[in-house]
């Protein structure tokens, strides 16, 4: 079972996610990584419902937040350390120095936490270990051996500080340092009861840390809490992070689209420019984020969970590999009918599948592999701009440009959003949109070329072959 670690690393738009959370310690960063892709539909629900919880917290709890954050910023990784205490082993001052820190850290956090009604979780009461650390009850956060732990220790250090006699002051120091280790001994077997106490309250830490920025992630990009379903699955305004924020750097607006879609396969066709990659990429992007148990960019979303989420762009990965784009997307293409016919239930989304092939046979893989995606527990979603496509099979198509608004209009290409629907609708035709030549115009390309387009492809029509 993979991790978010692990994803981070081959998929951009989760190193994304990761980059925007705010979090607070090495212990809730640590946590992050560690989250398992969730499968299991009554564990997402519960990380779900905690986000829920620690948002309503958060709304009547502002004030407390800030000191929340403050201490659980100075919050440090002592697994090692704790580990170490409940083996006995023996501590030097720096790790006693870490104990007492983190335990003083955890004594003020759960007052706060208690004060103000969480109930997620209650953290362990640590204040034995408080005072077996800090015997002079100062709460500061520093540790050496107190003199207070033993009056002969009191009277080997001011026997040190009086005598002028070197060979003595030697032998006092000697013994000092016997004392002290003999009394750092001493303490680790008074707490190494508690180590595993230590350690639960460690990881309610950082599992604190973890929800409070996925709170607030979903705060700041205006996510929702996801409804899980059986089989389907259906977004209101549905959006994608990223271009929202490209977006807005350019005084743009991101159109949010709504999609029902259920355990069949789907072809969706519609004009360059009309955002059918983002929405596929939107559609990974949110599955993702569900199944790591992140709220989902949309106003209201119903998920149903897959054992595996395919993305293939034509274009992918062709560096690495060293393979053509066609060879490389056509060994993922197998891949992915190796695992369909094992009937797991998966997303398959294929951004402009065979794109580099010549229509006639780019329009028959198409059909081949939707048709094989039929009657099939995955939900499949084909995106192209072949005709002829054969099958039975829904068709969606992106509104697209709104030409009745834009008659002998020339705009830039960073203004042709304002002119599409980006809006998905059933449609029955089998023939994909030709709208290139209208968007080369209205987007003033070279007048000679757009003319000889337009002969060449009157000559077509025609069937002449070629224009003279």
């Amino acid at each position: 079972m993979f991790t978010f670690k692990d994803c981070i690393t081959t998929l951009p738009i989760l190193r994304f996610v990761y980059d925007n959370l705010h979090l607070c310690s090495p212990l809730g960063r640590k946590e992050v990584l560690q989250i398992h892709f969730i499968k299991d539909a009554a564990a997402l629900e519960t990380c779900f419902n905690e986000i829920d919880n620690v948002l309503q917290w958060q709304e009547t709890n502002e004030a407390h937040l800030y000191k929340v954050k403050q201490l659980l910023s100075a919050v440090q990784d002592i697994f090692a350390t704790i580990s170490r205490l409940q083996n006995n082993d023996a501590l030097d001052d720096i790790e006693l120095f870490e104990i007492k820190k983190s335990t003083l850290i955890m004594h003020d956090l759960s007052k706060i936490l208690a004060a103000t009604s969480f109930t997620l979780f209650t953290l362990h009461d640590v204040s034995e270990v408080i005072t077996i650390l800090d015997p002079e009850k100062t709460s500061l956060p520093h540790f050496y051996i107190y003199s207070s732990y033993s009056k002969e220790l009191t009277t080997l250090r001011n026997k040190s500080k009086t005598t002028r006699l070197p060979e003595e002051k030697e032998d006092l120091l000697w013994q000092i340092a016997q004392l002290e280790n003999r009394i750092r001994e001493h303490l680790v077997k008074k707490m190494a009861s508690f180590a595993s106490v230590l350690a639960q309250n460690l990881k309610y830490i950082a599992k604190l840390d973890m929800l409070l920025a996925k709170a607030a992630l979903a705060l700041e990009w205006n996510c929702c809490k996801p409804e899980i379903s059986d089989n389907d699955i259906s977004y209101v305004a549905l959006f994608h992070p990223v271009v929202v924020q490209r977006l807005k750097k350019e005084n743009a607006e991101f159109q949010p689209v709504h999609i029902n879609l259920k355990q069949e396969p789907c072809l969706i066709t519609g004009a360059n420019m009309t955002g059918k990659s983002i929405f596929l990429r939107a559609i990974a992007f949110s599955q993702w984020m569900f199944q790591f148990g992140f709220y989902v960019p949309a106003q209201k979303a119903s998920i149903v969970p897959v054992e595996k989420i395919h993305f293939v762009a034509g274009d992918s990965d062709t560096e690495h590999t060293g393979l053509s784009s066609f060879v490389n997307e056509i060994f993922h293409i197998h891949h992915i009918l190796q695992e369909v016919k094992e009937d797991k239930k998966m997303l398959i989304l294929v951004d402009e599948f065979a794109r580099t092939t010549n229509p006639k046979e780019g329009s028959a893989l198409v059909t081949a592999f939707l048709e094989m995606m039929n009657h099939k527990k995955s939900i499949c979603l084909v995106t192209t701009h072949y005709s002829n496509v054969e099958g039975d099979f829904r068709r969606l198509r992106v509104k697209g440009i709104q030409w009745d608004k834009m008659e002998h209009i020339k705009t830039h290409p960073q203004k042709l959003n304002k002119f599409i629907d980006y809006q998905l609708e059933d449609c029955n035709e089998k023939t994909a949109p030709e709208e290139a030549v209208k968007i080369a115009e209205i987007l003033a390309i070279d007048g000679a070329f757009i003319s000889l387009v337009k002969n060449y492809l009157r000559s077509n029509k025609n069937g002449t072959g070629t224009s003279t």
